[in-house]
């Protein structure tokens, strides 16, 4: 319940001299949500009326001269401001004239109402201007809703039309699966969500399916669920989509996989500065792994001859906590993505492994000279202690998008470290070629290893310069310790990589 003083109309309160808003009138008077929309405006208010913002719910006027301290949530009446607000100016079903002059500390907000602002009134904060957001406030006996008026379907479809999107690999083939999410009633404030979600393995002849309940209040989501497949360790490598479109095309898996089984409770909390332009996630999990190698095949794919064989790993049951924390910047001339994870397993709930894995993996890239991009990727993991990791932990460099000198996934080990420099330059548009776009320059420069305790963790090191085009790329790379070590590979790409804030 969150209690608010009515702002009564400026007549009876406003002195010529005063310096801040004075209250007169004060009936007290109670603000509820009712129903969903727009996720962030719905936080947005949350969060505004758990500070006890100051209400206005009748036309008013704040002077010139005048002061109000903290935030000013304006609902189904009119404002006029000509004086200072420190915090937010919040206008819900409503209309605010900010006149010449006026100034809001924080941000300005218009949420299905009317906002006339002049350009010389400063506001330090953003202006979000919703007129057609799907919201409204009802006037009730002894309190005020704010009500979502926009009716959503409680079935959600995963995808499009509740398909994932396909995977195609040299150990599952096509993987196939459909899903869907059911909001359930309200539990106060309280989003309850069941998900599930089936599909089929065609190289293996297995489903796949899961299930969850989640429970989301604000920024803040409890997760029970259960789910049967298989998963990777080489994402940070290459996703899923890409390296689905890559085995197609030549038979190039980059990944390597293991059938799991998993049943896991998850705690996490997002957040984010609109001002500072960042946004984060911290995650707590427990859960219950049950892992078992899986044998490649052969999919049909358009070129080349074979496919690598799929490393079996330490079939077995693991019980462990996971702590997550990520976080994305993105600045006009800079942007930063990572995460830092950390898991402890131990013998509980009859877990037969034992150990600690540090992990990181992100990626930082800035505006270089003219409109060049200096941007560098990074993966690392390391067990710490003295145990080593089951197999199902393990990951590889060597070959295609990490040591191209290398033959693919030559260096395996529960130990990996890799990093990448590239030094971006893009043609001028004036050099742009007919479907295959402006070509684009990179320098670069790669080390990286993967290896077990008592190996050489020597980093292998190569200089590689590379040309890309929309489709294709042509890469020529030298080790550096032995020039006579090289590989020069023309491979393909895809015309919807990754693209900075400053390119065109």
């Amino acid at each position: 319940m969150n209690q608010a003083v009515l702002l009564v109309p400026v007549w009876l309160m406003l002195l010529a001299t005063s310096t801040a808003l004075t209250n007169v009138d004060a009936v007290a008077q109670e603000v509820v949500l009712r129903g969903a929309s727009d996720v962030a405006v719905d936080r947005r208010l949350e969060q505004l009326l758990e500070t006890g913002p100051l209400l206005v719910t009748s036309d008013t006027a704040i002077a010139r001269g005048d002061t109000v301290v903290g935030s000013v949530l304006v609902l189904d009446a009119s404002l006029v401001h000509e004086g200072v607000i420190t915090g937010d100016l919040v206008l819900v079903d409503a209309g605010a004239f900010v006149r010449p002059g006026a100034v809001v500390g924080g941000d300005l907000v218009n949420i299905a109402g009317g906002l006339y602002r002049s350009e010389i009134a400063r506001v330090h904060g953003l202006i979000l201007d919703l007129p057609t957001a799907s919201y409204r406030v009802v006037r009730e006996p002894e309190r005020l809703v704010i009500e979502a008026t926009r009716v959503e379907s409680p079935l959600m479809l995963d995808g499009l039309w509740g398909l994932h999107p396909p995977t195609y690999d040299r150990v599952n083939g096509v993987t196939l699966v459909w899903g869907a999410a059911y909001r359930l009633p309200f539990l106060g404030r309280v989003q309850p969500v069941a998900h599930a979600q089936a599909g089929w393995q065609t190289q293996r002849g297995d489903p796949t399916y899961g299930a969850d309940l989640s429970l989301r209040r604000g920024a803040t989501v409890l997760t029970l669920g259960h789910v049967r497949g298989w998963d990777t360790n080489e994402r940070w490598i290459r996703g899923d989509l890409t390296n689905s479109l890559v085995y197609l095309w030549d038979g190039g898996d980059l990944r390597d996989y293991h059938e799991v089984e998993t049943t896991r409770v998850e705690l996490g909390r997002d957040f984010a500065d609109r001002t500072r332009r960042f946004a984060g996630s911290v995650t707590v999990r427990g859960q219950l792994e049950r892992a078992a190698s899986l044998e490649a095949g052969q999919p049909w794919f358009i070129w080349g001859s074979e496919t690598r064989r799929n490393p079996g790993i330490q079939d077995g049951r693991t019980a462990s906590l996971v702590g997550a924390a990520g976080l994305a910047w993105d600045g006009s001339r800079t942007r930063f993505v990572g995460e830092l994870e950390y898991e402890l397993a131990r013998p509980w709930l009859d877990g037969e492994f034992e150990f600690d894995l540090l992990r990181s993996h992100g990626s930082w890239a800035m505006l270089a000279f003219a409109n060049h991009t200096l941007a560098i990727d990074f993966y690392v993991q390391h067990p710490l202690g003295d145990r080593p990791l089951p197999g199902q932990r393990w990951s590889f460099v060597g070959g295609t998008n990490t040591l191209h000198t290398l033959p693919t996934a030559s260096h395996r080990g529960d130990r990996v470290v890799f990093v990448e420099s590239r030094y971006v330059i893009p043609a001028p548009d004036r050099f742009a070629l007919r479907v295959l776009g402006v070509p684009r320059l990179h320098l670069l420069h790669a080390a990286g290893m993967a290896w077990t305790e008592g190996g050489d963790g020597s980093l292998h090191q190569e200089l590689a310069i590379q040309l890309d085009l929309a489709f294709f790329y042509v890469r020529y790379a030298v080790v550096p310790d032995d020039p006579s070590i090289t590989d020069l590979s023309i491979r393909l790409s895809w015309p919807f990589g990754r693209r900075y804030p400053w390119e065109s």
